[in-house]
């Protein structure tokens, strides 16, 4: 094959393998291996039962504003003693039996806004669950992606240096000629085989390397090997590297807006608001009623039962101030007449009762003192990963700028090289050129196209960087 139109297609390929994020984004390798990885990965799969979880927790607190409801019934048999002389206390015992079957409601009226915090709490629990599926998903993603890139720059790096090798092994063996027919020294025959070592060196490491780079991405998207994904890198891919549409101030603005973590971190703030409304619930007087109706009956075992409605309401009213705490109530409740046992037994009863504890809620002082910490620890630790994340984009947005430059300035290197290296052969072939000198520009060649995949690759993992800061297709 012709040396110059070798160089050229060796040159097109491997400045052709990398190119455009758009197209990576749009390979069939890449799509089936998030696919692979989504279905596979744990992480994901805890993120979505915390969402199933979270969403249980929001019906539960939406519970708390209707009735608790419960059905009871009760029954009980014994035995009641009966005097038959006041004078001589004689009496007798007779067995009794009792039921009592109802519905009883439970209603919150009042409560210092504390079930209304409490759903406010785990609806934000919900969309914190649902940005940390978001976050896994698109950190699992930006690995595989990173992954990817990594190991199509290995692989470049080898196969320049594979044909780098080819190249010197065949010039090695030359300047052994070269030594028989006395055309050059010992020493440079020396020189030679120890370049020839060096570079054999390199292509070893590349190997392993490159090895580990295919386990690697395997392990991430969650296979054995690459062969398991079903698909196929394209070679076909575009040979200049475009520039992203937007400015350093775009991408900035488009951080402070959809970055996951600081959406997540307004979301803690919002919750220790919600924890401060549930906080303070307990300084503001809570009221519930109670009520019970159904119908109830006891009579001699000798006698039929019959059994006799009765209703009850009641109303509990609590208080805190101050670390103590106020307790009142009133309830009433009410039988209709019917055989009874005991005179004694009341038909129809009203009871107030009022109880104040002293400094039995001491801890309202350190929850509310606690949850003022929190709030102000949220609000800075969120202003601290606003500053991070200018500078994180800002970072990420120069090495895009500076690895697009190097690349574009080290793709005419590569020309450059491709055209000193046909005339080095040239001169070689007419013994103008010594054959050392022609190795290490087979060397440099390759070195250049190396170099080359390397700025590719810090382009595309910094545009992959910045598109999970911004969560925006960037280009």
């Amino acid at each position: 094959m012709n040396y110059r139109l070798f160089c050229k297609l060796l040159c097109a390929f491997f400045v052709g393998v990398f190119y455009t994020a758009a197209a990576y984004a749009t390979s069939d390798f890449l799509e089936e291996s998030f696919r692979i990885a989504f279905a596979r990965n744990q992480q994901i799969r805890v993120a979505e039962d915390q969402i199933n979880l979270s969403r249980i927790r929001v019906t539960n607190a939406m519970r708390q504003f209707f009735p608790q409801v419960v059905l009871q019934t009760q029954q009980s048999q014994g035995r009641t003693a009966i005097t038959t002389d006041i004078n001589t206390g004689h009496f007798v015992r007779e067995e009794y039996r009792a039921e009592s079957l109802g519905i009883r409601a439970i209603q919150p009226v009042f409560d210092g806004f504390r079930t209304s915090g409490m759903l406010q709490h785990e609806r934000l629990m919900l969309e914190a669950a649902r940005i940390n599926l978001t976050r896994q998903r698109e950190e699992l993603r930006t690995s595989i992606k990173l992954a990817y890139y990594e190991y199509l720059t290995l692989k470049v790096e080898y196969r320049a240096l594979g044909q780098a090798f080819l190249e010197v092994e065949r010039l090695w063996l030359r300047s052994q000629n070269e030594l028989r027919a006395r055309a050059i020294s010992e020493l440079d025959l020396f020189e030679a085989e120890n370049f020839r070592d060096k570079v054999q060196d390199m292509l070893t490491a590349a190997r392993i390397n490159l090895n580990f780079a295919m386990r690697r991405l395997a392990e991430i998207v969650g296979v054995t090997s690459l062969e398991d994904i079903g698909a196929t890198v394209s070679d076909e891919l575009p040979d200049d590297i475009p520039e992203i549409a937007f400015s350093l101030q775009d991408c900035i603005n488009f951080a402070l807006t959809n970055n996951l973590e600081l959406i997540t971190a307004r979301i803690m703030i919002e919750m220790s608001h919600a924890r401060r409304v549930m906080g303070r619930s307990r300084v503001l007087p809570s009221f519930h009623v109670e009520a019970f109706y159904g119908r109830s009956g006891e009579a001699f075992v000798t006698e039929p039962l019959r059994l006799t409605s009765t209703w009850a309401l009641a109303g509990r009213l609590s208080w805190g101030f101050w670390g103590n705490s106020l307790a009142a109530g009133l309830s009433t409740d009410r039988t209709q007449p019917s055989t009874i046992i005991d005179a004694s037994r009341r038909v129809e009863n009203t009871t107030i009762d009022v109880s104040v504890s002293i400094l039995d809620d001491l801890n309202h002082f350190i929850d509310a003192r606690e949850t003022d910490v929190n709030i102000r620890q949220t609000q800075a630790d969120l202003q601290d990963l606003v500053r991070r994340t200018r500078l994180t984009v800002e970072r990420a947005y120069n090495e895009y700028r500076n690895s697009l430059n190097n690349a574009r300035t080290l793709r005419n290197e590569i020309r450059l090289r491709e055209r000193r290296l046909a005339l080095l052969r040239m001169r070689n072939e007419l013994f103008e050129v010594p054959t050392l000198a022609l190795m290490e520009e087979s060397w440099r060649f390759a070195e250049a196209i190396t170099n080359y995949s390397r700025a590719t690759f810090l382009n595309h993992s910094s545009v992959t960087e910045l598109e999970s800061l911004t969560l925006m297709p960037l280009r």
